[in-house]
């Protein structure tokens, strides 16, 4: 396993333990932050953004719309788009889920230098923007991976000598 995935899993889990209380996942989580960070928005752009399919968000929505924390109304420029919108009740939700992330990033980056964090976050963001144009290419059928090139990937001889399994 990477350090990376258990690091993911690890900040999943804090977030939904900090917010059960409250009954909000973390899919939800991500919602508010992307609404009260950006603005309103349709359901098809917050999909987008965090990579999530329509009927996945249309839930999530319907979650957070039953709990007060967002409203959903018919865009008047096009019927079939709704637009997405966070309640003044998502602001002090909100608060909460900033006071708790602040807790974890300090945890995160304990003994860490300032110019440690400031570098280990710039290498996350390389690896998300690198991670992102992956997600954003076509997938690759079944019928032509054949022919596509193999993945670079660290053989089992590189792993013993660099101490690192490949993802």
């Amino acid at each position: 396993m990477s350090d990376i995935s258990i690091i993911v899993r690890k900040m999943r889990t804090f977030a939904e333990r900090n917010m059960a209380r409250r009954g909000i996942g973390f899919p939800e989580q991500l919602v508010l932050m992307s609404l009260l960070a950006n603005g309103e928005s349709n359901q098809e752009s917050i999909a987008a953004e965090h990579g999530i399919d329509r009927g996945a968000i249309a839930k999530t929505l319907a979650k957070l719309e039953a709990k007060g924390l967002v409203t959903r109304k018919v865009n008047s420029k096009n019927k079939r788009e709704k637009i997405v919108c966070a309640t003044p009740e998502a602001t002090s939700v909100f608060d909460e889920m900033r006071a708790s992330f602040v807790e974890l990033d300090n945890t995160l980056f304990s003994g860490f230098t300032p110019e440690e964090k400031v570098s280990a976050c710039d290498l996350i963001a390389r690896m998300a923007a690198n991670l992102q144009e992956v997600v954003a290419a076509p997938p690759v059928s079944a019928a032509t991976a054949g022919d596509a090139p193999a993945a670079a990937s660290a053989s089992p001889a590189d792993a013993a000598t660099t101490g690192k399994e490949s993802l």
